[in-house]
């Protein structure tokens, strides 16, 4: 109803393991019961971010994460993705997204990724 054209969902992940650590993006699969059709759209979205926030960032490039557990896309009507910008259970890359020069780069990434996206479109 917003007249959006991708949702963007910000998360910090985390692990048990703290030596994980990376940038990843989530989307729903192609089976989803709610929004399959979205998925193509999104993985592409998904893919996008994720690549440019790597190399924005120097982060490690975790891929695309397809689920259906997140409901924070199973109802989307518009291209999705959730953005997992680090590991807070990684103390280094926690501080690092702590910081205001960093927070820009992954900014940065994301607005890079989005904007390849909707110029592909």
């Amino acid at each position: 109803r917003a007249g959006a054209d991708v949702f963007i969902r910000i998360h910090a992940n985390g692990s048990n393991d703290t030596s994980v650590h990376g940038v990843l993006t989530a989307c729903q699969t192609a089976q989803n019961p709610y929004c399959a059709s979205q998925y193509p759209s999104s993985f592409k979205l998904s893919q996008s971010v994720v690549n440019y926030m790597a190399a924005a960032t120097g982060a490690q490039n975790r891929g695309v994460w397809k689920t259906d557990v997140m409901s924070g896309i199973n109802w989307c009507t518009v291209p999705s993705t959730i953005v997992e910008m680090g590991f807070m259970s990684n103390s280094e890359e926690d501080r690092k997204m702590s910081t205001n020069d960093y927070q820009n780069l992954m900014v940065q990434g994301m607005v890079n990724g989005i904007n390849e996206y909707m110029n592909q479109r």
